[in-house]
């Protein structure tokens, strides 16, 4: 499916923002044409109450040669999560797919139906969509954010489906860590340094909203699932996603998000993390801690078609700054970013560039994915991004 059709997910519209009056909450819908330089570029802004992150939703295969039950069924799953935290759909403000063994364009043409027939034109959820095999080997897997109407007190967790991110905390979201060894062993020294950096932070695994794991091989991923649910030995486990990555390197990175034990009182709406012993990095973040009342999803992009390796890497970060401008941020307010990568070339032009994008005081956390294909062909990278607004 070519980027002009796929960008009939969204019904882009130019310098246009929608307001939501969601039960009392603000959502604020930010988007950016496609084009030759410049791919979409979809921002949801919402003004926090509880944030509900879900665990990998599987779809169920139908064989129906279509797909449109695989979607259906995975929304007919985030409707279900919806209604225990008394919202619906309309809240769902980040959606992340991952297709998996599929016709991509069959499959492409079936959640761009469902979208839009489930969310109006202008106030669809910040998408991103990845390609890579699921565990399984299912055809589609999503996880989401979703905005409920409840707001302070204790983390509210529905069995392992969903945990919701109380208002009256700061968000912590700790970038991908990597130990060595085989998957099993990789898993669970990393999980241990995960939780260092989240006690040197003032909070505790007990206070962990979701879990991401990038593996390999992902037909193993029952092995990093026995690893996580080890490591939570006597505290709740939260919702887990595991994505499909490459790297020959290391057998797996993960990443969490938190909540802190209390909110702080600060004129920044984000602070970086460093833990002791460590060296900061200018161009990540070991750790970011979100202060602000709103927060700021931005969907999937990629670089300029055929474009060479650099000049991908700048037309991206051009449409990131356009996108986050128009939701009231800036690249010094980036929270959180995820780096999907398929060509080595656009990897090395990302990490020479980025000290040019990011202030080397406050760059965002950040974890690097490398996967073997993005779904826009003749494009290396796709990131998406969490940010606050600026002060």
């Amino acid at each position: 499916m070519s980027m002009k059709n796929r960008i009939g997910l969204f019904v882009i519209l130019w310098s246009v923002a929608f307001l939501l009056p969601l039960r009392g909450q603000e959502v604020t819908y930010h988007s950016l044409p496609g084009g030759k330089s410049l791919p979409e570029a979809h921002a949801v802004k919402v003004k926090r109450g509880g944030l509900v992150h879900t665990r990998l939703l599987s779809a169920l295969d139908t064989d129906d040669g279509n797909y449109d039950g695989e979607i259906a069924d995975l929304i007919g799953q985030l409707a279900g999560i919806a209604r225990a935290y008394d919202t619906d759909l309309k809240s769902v403000v980040k959606l992340n797919l991952y297709l998996g063994k599929a016709d991509h364009n069959k499959l492409l043409a079936a959640i761009t139906k469902k979208i839009t027939a489930t969310w109006p034109a202008g106030r669809q959820p910040a998408l991103t969509v990845v390609p890579g095999k699921l565990i399984g080997g299912g055809v589609l897997a999503g996880d989401a954010v979703i905005l409920s109407p409840k707001k302070g007190g204790p983390i509210d967790r529905f069995e392992r489906d969903a945990a919701m991110m109380p208002s009256d905390r700061d968000i912590i979201y700790i970038s991908g860590r990597a130990a060595k060894g085989e998957l099993g062993k990789a898993t669970a020294g990393t999980m241990k340094q995960l939780f260092e950096v989240l006690k040197g932070m003032g909070s505790k695994r007990e206070n962990i909203i979701q879990v991401k794991a990038f593996i390999r091989p992902m037909e193993k991923w029952e092995k990093v699932e026995q690893e996580i649910e080890a490591s939570f030995a006597g505290a709740p486990l939260p919702p887990v996603v595991y994505v499909e990555w490459s790297s020959s390197s290391v057998a797996t990175e993960i990443e969490i998000i938190a909540a802190a034990e209390g909110k702080t009182t600060s004129k920044e709406g984000v602070s970086y993390f460093t833990p002791a012993g460590e060296k900061a990095s200018p161009v990540y973040s070991k750790a970011a801690r979100i202060h602000a009342d709103e927060v700021i999803y931005i969907g999937g992009i990629v670089g300029a078609v055929a474009a060479p390796a650099k000049a991908q890497v700048k037309s991206l970060y051009s449409g990131l700054e356009l996108i986050s401008k128009q939701a009231g941020s800036s690249l010094r307010h980036f929270v959180k970013a995820t780096y999907y990568v398929s060509d080595s070339k656009v990897s090395a032009a990302l990490n020479q560039l980025r000290p040019e994008y990011y202030d080397p005081e406050r760059p965002p956390a950040a974890s690097k994915v490398a996967i073997p294909a993005l779904l826009e062909k003749k494009r290396g990278l796709l990131i998406d991004m969490v940010a606050v607004p600026q002060e």
